[in-house]
């Protein structure tokens, strides 16, 4: 594109600035100026550019996106972590400490609710279903130390009744 700038200025000042000033001015210019050869070329070559660098996006956001993808056989399995080990066991007590029952139960609850705003197919309601399920066991988990344990328990209730929902949806 620059060097067809150029080539707009060598023709006259005003192709020029209409080539740096106005969107899709350079269309014109080699349009008007298509007899010429080295005019010609240099299109020719923004274009092979332009679809070059279109697909090299394409194959670039495609990639990206699949780096986020997590393949479930790449999920060890816990059954083959040795316990014997002081430090796999001491790995597990802290994700123990930092995995919060009744946050977990919110987060699961709060995708059922959304995916059920969307839901048409009976895939989309065993997945509304599998979620408020998700959720209804975490706040089962949530221990009667944990300063949330009757807002959890007050949910169980709500969150049995939204997957028993779901799941008559997913039927019909």
């Amino acid at each position: 594109m620059i060097w067809g700038l150029v080539q707009a200025f060598a023709e006259g000042t005003l192709w020029g600035a209409t080539y740096l000033l106005i969107p899709f001015a350079f269309v014109i210019f080699y349009m008007a100026n298509w007899s010429q050869r080295q005019i010609r070329k240099n299109f020719i070559l923004i274009i092979v550019g332009l679809i070059l660098s279109l697909l090299g996006s394409a194959v670039l956001g495609n990639h990206i996106n699949n780096k986020f993808v997590v393949d479930a056989d790449s999920i060890p399995d816990i059954s083959n972590i040795s316990n014997n080990s002081e430090n796999t066991s001491k790995k597990i007590e802290a994700i123990e400490v930092i995995s919060d029952p009744f946050r977990d139960g919110i987060n699961a609850a709060t995708k059922a609710a959304k995916l059920a705003k969307v839901a048409n197919t009976q895939a989309q309601w065993n997945e509304v279903a599998i979620n408020w399920h998700q959720a209804l066991i975490l706040m089962k988990e949530v221990p009667e130390s944990h300063p949330q344990y009757e807002a959890a328990k007050n949910r169980i209730d709500l969150y049995r009744n939204n997957r028993e929902i779901a799941n008559k949806k997913a039927e019909s």
